[in-house]
């Protein structure tokens, strides 16, 4: 189950909704969770006591928890089932790739931010074959020749600075995030539509038809459902996963 910081994005209902959307240095401590003082705790005490987890706005958080899951049933995952009917494998792969190379913008900018050498310059050639040699995209030559992907984001950067992970938030459409990977999440967006690497600005019809495109995308790609778990108690078994899930990526 992938973690819906990912996950629910506005842009189905807000032009067809709204925009969704490396290793740590050596020395880099493990923040990772918080506990009811709002001290961090490592991962592994997240996992062996779920109720570790700061989540002092649970009341809040249950009601977007079913909101997401009423729009995910209603909106995103008819669109996605359309969007697979109508559209062959192949494309499907190169929308994504596609997406995930824009996202190396993000990725790049943030893994320099940690002082991550290795990272940022893997990135950077990832991006730079990717969108020549590989159309824009559309395909992943770097990753035939032995690139990999990293994934870093300004909430990661945050952490690694040492800016606490902050109370668990559930966001309206996006899903599981923390009071720090809130923030992180709307920097990231911000500075990707402050950049406009596809020269969207004032075209306002191609902008609703990438955001909705990425939003599809991304739903596309995560195979969680809502209700589908088996477990009575969904919403704390998410709330640890997405939690423990971020401890990991900050502490890599």
């Amino acid at each position: 189950m992938s973690l819906r910081r990912l996950y629910l994005p506005p842009s189905v209902i807000l032009g067809l909704i709204l925009c969704l959307l490396l290793a740590a240095c050596a020395g880099t401590p493990t923040p990772l969770a918080v506990d009811s003082s709002g001290a961090d705790v490592p991962a592994s005490q997240t996992t062996a006591n779920p109720l570790a987890i700061y989540d002092p706005w649970s009341g809040f958080n249950r009601r977007m928890y079913r909101f997401n899951a009423w729009l995910d049933d209603a909106v995103l995952l008819p669109v996605v089932h359309g969007y697979r009917a109508v559209t062959p494998r192949s494309v499907r792969r190169g929308v994504g790739n596609f997406f995930s190379n824009i996202g190396e913008i993000n990725t790049f900018a943030n893994a320099l931010l940690q002082l991550k050498p290795r990272a940022t310059m893997t990135t950077f050639w990832r991006f730079v074959i990717n969108t020549t040699v590989g159309i824009g995209g559309l395909f992943d030559p770097a990753g035939a020749l032995g690139l990999p992907q990293y994934h870093e984001d300004f909430g990661q950067t945050l952490a690694v600075y040492g800016v606490k992970t902050g109370p668990y938030l559930v966001l309206p459409l996006f899903g599981p995030s923390t009071l720090r990977d809130s923030f992180g999440l709307a920097t990231d967006k911000f500075a990707l539509f402050t950049l406009d690497p596809l020269s969207l600005d004032g075209h306002k019809w191609a902008r609703a038809a990438y955001l909705a495109l990425s939003t599809i995308n991304k739903r596309n790609n995560v195979s969680f459902r809502y209700y589908q778990t088996g477990s009575p108690f969904e919403y704390e078994l998410v709330r640890l996963i997405y939690i423990n899930f971020r401890a990991l990526q900050v502490a890599q």
